[in-house]
């Protein structure tokens, strides 16, 4: 279960083994923590207290707090949950050789087919009732395979040798992927093609944040099993910028953020910005749930059945072997 925080002056305190949510003019919820994976906190009115906080360590429950446009700006969990420095060690050792290049060409390939995914998804139905929109996949799809085939053949000793090329391909993926996009949303949304940090149209904001979303959670899920969140190997290093949970996150950006999103913007929901041009808090919480929603799904790995969250925790533990080079790391794609 995830808990999402959005109204202002919200307290959340703790009682016995429960949660105990009280918001202004409401009857107080009470959330057992055992039942709890995370808790999202999207307004900057809100009391968290000490025991609270502890007590979601104690239960290995991560908090989260994410700006008005999606950016998470702090977390709190337990130190003892990541006390591991064997992973960390190999992480750093394979930014210099072939398994740093193979993980960022991994970022990739698992974009790439992901994109792919999605847009056989949102096909399946448009042949007649969308023409349009079925002609524009039909035409993208082939592209998104060229692509996959291309980066095959890219070879270096590490990854700096190659990535402003891996980058190219990533790049000219997204142009065929968003124009797609393009083709199936509602002509009233004006969407410009896509726009990542200061965007200012509804659509590209509310994509925005429900990424800011799935970076709190993947950079929680990375920490967890032990690796370093901010040294990635595709997205490259900068201060402040968690880039292995960039690179981390490709696999899962299409089925989690962006198909939830097109949903609700295909039955008719609209983002509601306020008088300064941000998302208003009901958008936001709005846009936290469908997130969140969509990583309590299942979906199929090998024969069986996962919920979305419980399948980046797997990915991750598949990435933190494969930099021990104890196993492999296969990409996830995604049910269409």
């Amino acid at each position: 279960m995830n808990l999402i925080i959005s109204e202002r002056g919200t307290f959340l305190a703790l009682r016995s083994e429960r949660l105990r949510l009280q918001v202004p003019q409401q009857e107080p919820q009470e959330v057992a923590l055992r039942d709890l994976q995370t808790v999202t906190v999207t307004t900057t009115a809100c009391t968290l207290s000490a025991e609270a906080i502890r007590a979601c360590a104690k239960f290995g429950v991560q908090i989260d707090l994410v700006d008005g446009l999606g950016a998470p700006y702090a977390k709190f969990s337990s130190p003892y949950l990541v006390g591991t420095v064997s992973t960390r060690r190999a992480q750093m050792t394979a930014y210099l050789t072939p398994a740093g290049l193979e993980v960022a060409r991994h970022a990739i390939r698992a974009r790439l087919r992901n994109q792919a995914s999605l847009l056989k998804y949102f096909g399946k139905y448009r042949k007649e009732a969308d023409p349009v929109a079925y002609e524009a996949i039909q035409r993208a799809l082939p592209s998104l395979t060229a692509l996959e085939a291309e980066l095959d053949g890219i070879q270096g000793a590490n990854i700096d040798e190659v990535r402003d090329v891996l980058l190219g391909i990533e790049g000219r993926g997204g142009v065929v992927y968003w124009g797609a996009i393009a083709a199936m949303l509602p002509a009233d949304l004006g969407f410009p093609g896509r726009t990542g940090r200061g965007a200012t149209d509804p659509t590209n904001m509310t994509l925005n944040y429900g990424y800011g979303i799935l970076y709190a959670r993947a950079a929680g899920v990375l920490a967890t099993v032990g690796l370093e969140p901010f040294a990635g190997f595709l997205h490259t290093d900068r201060p402040g910028k968690p880039s292995l949970v960039l690179d981390f996150v490709e696999g899962f950006r299409a089925a989690c953020v962006v198909r939830p999103t097109l949903a609700l913007l295909g039955r008719g929901w609209r983002p509601e910005l306020d008088e300064h041009g941000k998302l208003t808090p009901e958008t936001r919480k709005r846009i936290a749930t469908a997130v969140n929603d969509r990583l309590d799904t299942r979906d199929n790995v090998g024969s069986k059945k996962f919920r979305l969250q419980n399948i980046m925790v797997m990915q991750a533990r598949k990435l933190a072997t494969f930099l021990r080079d104890e196993g492999d790391y296969p990409v996830y794609v995604a049910s269409w």
